[in-house]
Parts: C-alpha cells; structure tokens; sequence
C-alpha cells in the first residue's frame, strides 16, 4: 500500500464511491479498487478547469460539465455525481453512485486542501 492510498481510503470510507489521485501527467498515484476508466484522463484534467469544459466520459457514459471554480470542477451523469480537485501537482478525482457532486466537492476539498498545503 502507497502512502497515497490512506488518502483513498479515506474518500471511500466516506461513502465515495471511486476515488484516485492522479498526477498532472496523468499517471496514477492511487485509486480505489475499480477505479472506472477516463477517456485521456491526461488531455481531459485540464480541459476541466478551462474557460469551455464540455464534458468528461467515463466507462463510456459522458458526465456532463456543471461548474468550476479555478480549485475544483463539478460533473453530473443522471443522478451520479463527479468531482475533481486541482492540486499544485496532480489531480483528486471522486465519483459517488447516486451522490450529489456538492457533496462530494466538500469531501474532496478537504484533503486537497491538505495536500495543497504539503507542496502537492
């Protein structure tokens, strides 16, 4: 187990249903088991914190773009819910099954913000 994966833990722990770090490049630090696939998960982390988001597909199903703040983006897929927090080097992505992604965002943010004020 990575250091990372406590961080993990503790999203899903949290009723998170997915949950990964992923670094600016788009390599994997951590992720929950099953952790679904991202579309150029490289191109698209960043397109999610652009003036024009449109959209990031997931599995195959598209979730669409709601909101973005400069720290974190918010995604919706029916009533399934995605959230991405923007690190200084890599990216907290958190996928709920029937959640709302405001929760989510405020899940997520917390540990952003710690690892934000780690260097991460």
């Amino acid at each position: 187990m990575s250091g990372w994966d406590q961080y993990i833990t503790n999203l899903t722990s949290q009723g998170i249903t997915h949950a990964g770090i992923f670094g600016a490049d788009g390599s994997r630090w951590a992720a929950s088991p099953n952790f679904p696939s991202i579309d150029n998960l490289k191109d698209e982390l960043p397109k999610a914190f652009s003036l024009q988001p449109s959209g990031i597909v997931v599995d195959r199903e598209k979730y669409i773009y709601i909101r973005n703040d400069g720290t974190f983006a918010v995604f919706r897929k029916g009533a399934d819910g995605m959230a991405i927090v923007k690190l200084n080097q890599a990216y907290i992505i958190s996928i709920g099954i029937n959640q709302k992604p405001e929760i989510l965002v405020g899940k997520t943010n917390k540990i952003g913000e710690y690892l934000k004020s780690c260097g991460y």
